[in-house]
Parts: structure tokens; C-alpha cells; sequence
């Protein structure tokens, strides 16, 4: 009975080995640090494990054959290194921490992010949990926000698109008050982190566009890129008034 037991779990999972993860807290700020831990629960045989992946994970918009579908893709990916013999019944807590991307989509209007967890288990099936996480902007990115909002634009939309190399996500601001309104019918922002930099993309919606995709993949001429340092990305004022003469000049 015990070669049945074991071989049922090398081959099926049956009775085998469970991974639960635990973050520290629920909601996070881009760019911040995240802890949690690995608690892993052995089956009713000892098992050999490998190591840990943890995903950070989020949907985003795909264009394919004139259709837009949402896919799912991994942001980032973390190694945790196990490598030991969990044996029947036993209980292993194994902490970890990364650093959450500043380039992580917020948790807005149709944005989810998660943590999936894998843990790989020698001769056996692979096991998975998964974790949603609240993400909240970045200081740079709310003092974007926080600077258009002080032009008179609200914030009325954002989709989660792979722009640029990456996948970001494109804020949707709407003139409804200020110099722009009437101007502009939108303005779409793409905030993208780098190590010392930050990029703006704003793509200027001045007429309505003829077709979706277009629209939704800003694939019309009208873009502007302004490039911050990190110290002037949280300069509400300094960035205020850079956005507000790129918009001028390109605004007829």
C-alpha cells in the first residue's frame, strides 16, 4: 500500500504535497517592496522539491485579424530556490520579498494583478495557488495623474495594453474643464519606469478616430514622448507644466 500511495503521488498528485502563499499585506504601491512567505504542506509521502516561481500576473488587450481579446502575461517572475525533502505531513515556511515594478498596472476600472505561485516537485505535479493584490500608483505616476487633474482632465478610463517592449497600462483623460476643453477629445498616457528615467507618451485624440483598433492602439500620428528624471517625475509643478506645453505645441 505504501508503493501505491507513493507512486499515485509522483504520477497524479494524489495526497501529495500543497503550496499556499501568504503577502504580508493585500495592497501594495508600485515600485514597493513585498513580502510574504511559502507555507507548504507535505502529502502523505515525502516528496522532493525544486524550487519556487513566483508571477506577477495581469491581463492585457491583444489586437489579432481585426479582433482585440485579453490575454494573460507575467510581468515579473522571481526564483525562490528550495531544493529539499519535504517529508509526509510536514510543514515548511520558507519567506521571500521582491520589489514590485514601478511599471506595474493599478488595480483600475478593468485592471487585475495577482501573484502566481509555482512550485515545482520532483517526479510529481507541479503545484499552483494564486493571489490577487491591490496595486496603487506610483508616486511618479500620481503626480502625473494629480497634475493632469489640476488642468481640468479626469481620469475616465485605462486598459492594460503590450506597448513599447512591455505590457503597461494607457490612462484615458477626458478635457472636461480648463484651456484644453473643446481642443481635445481625449488624451491617452502611457507612464514607462526606467532606471533613472521616466517616459510620458501621450497620444492628442484632436478629432474623432475612424476605427477601434486604431483608437485603442493609438496607431495614428499624434504622439508626444517627454522624458523625466526620477527627481522631477514627483515635482507636481515641473511636471504640470511640462505637459501642459507639449500639449500647446502640437494642439491646433
Amino acid at each position: 500500500m505504501g508503493l501505491f500511495k507513493n507512486t499515485l503521488a509522483r504520477v497524479l498528485g494524489i495526497g501529495g504535497t500543497r503550496i499556499d502563499t501568504k503577502l504580508e499585506k493585500t495592497e501594495y504601491q508600485a515600485g514597493e517592496r513585498v513580502k510574504g512567505e511559502l507555507q507548504i504542506k507535505g502529502g502523505k509521502v515525502k516528496q522532493e522539491l525544486d524550487s519556487v516561481f513566483l508571477h506577477v500576473m495581469t491581463e492585457y488587450l491583444v489586437e489579432s485579424n481585426d479582433k482585440i481579446y485579453k490575454k494573460n502575461g507575467t510581468l515579473q517572475k522571481f526564483i525562490v530556490s528550495v531544493d529539499r525533502i519535504i517529508n509526509a505531513n510536514e510543514e515548511v515556511v520558507i519567506p521571500f520579498f521582491f520589489t514590485l515594478s514601478e511599471n506595474t498596472p493599478v488595480s483600475l476600472h478593468k485592471s487585475h494583478i495577482w501573484i502566481k505561485t509555482h512550485l515545482e516537485i520532483e517526479k510529481a505535479v507541479d503545484q499552483y495557488d494564486a493571489d490577487g493584490v491591490q496595486v496603487i500608483p506610483s508616486i511618479g505616476l500620481k503626480t502625473v495623474i494629480q497634475a493632469l487633474q489640476e488642468e481640468g482632465f479626469v481620469l475616465r478610463d485605462s486598459e492594460n495594453k503590450k506597448k513599447y517592449g512591455k505590457i503597461i497600462q494607457e490612462f484615458e483623460f477626458y478635457p472636461m474643464n480648463g484651456e484644453f476643453r473643446g481642443k481635445l477629445e481625449e488624451i491617452e498616457v502611457n507612464y514607462v519606469s526606467f532606471d533613472k528615467t521616466v517616459d510620458l507618451i501621450l497620444q492628442l485624440d484632436q478629432k474623432q478616430t475612424s476605427g477601434k483598433i486604431s483608437k485603442l492602439f493609438g496607431t495614428d500620428d499624434n504622439n508626444v514622448r517627454i522624458s523625466f528624471s526620477k527627481e522631477h517625475i514627483i515635482d507636481k509643478d515641473f511636471v504640470r507644466k511640462s505637459l501642459v506645453n507639449a500639449i500647446k505645441r502640437h494642439v491646433k
